[in-house]
């Protein structure tokens, strides 16, 4: 069984299609590995939250949560308001280990990613 989770904590947003996208993006990492429990979370704006993705990661005997956040930047969410609800959540659950990655911000596969998308635009 496996007892490694991955929480992505994406933005969230009232646009159906931006939260659409993000559960996509959750999804097809989750068929990529077979080694973590994957879920997503929003932050504000959107649910499921990140209190109750945790509660959910736990109830299927995750006791490891690597929390991932899904932001370019590291930004004030990723300085203190992620931190701060990640904070909350571990009191409830002394027995599982948390930690907390970095935000996308510079990596260069990103730059293949704007160039292929520089293929992809449509005049405005």
């Amino acid at each position: 069984m496996k007892r490694k989770g991955i929480l992505i904590v994406g933005h969230g947003s009232k646009s159906s299609d931006a939260v659409r996208e993000f559960e996509q993006m959750v999804a097809y990492t989750s068929l990529q590995t077979d080694e973590f429990i994957v879920k997503g979370a929003h932050m504000e704006l959107a649910e499921p939250n990140i209190p109750d993705t945790v509660e959910a990661l736990v109830a299927g005997g995750v006791t490891d949560i690597r929390v991932l956040p899904y932001f370019l930047y590291t930004g004030n969410h990723i300085k203190q308001d992620i931190p701060e609800i990640l904070a909350d959540v571990k009191e409830n659950y002394p027995a599982v280990k948390f930690s907390f990655g970095k935000a996308l911000g510079f990596d260069p596969r990103i730059a293949d990613i704007l160039l292929a998308k520089a293929h992809e635009v449509v005049e405005i």
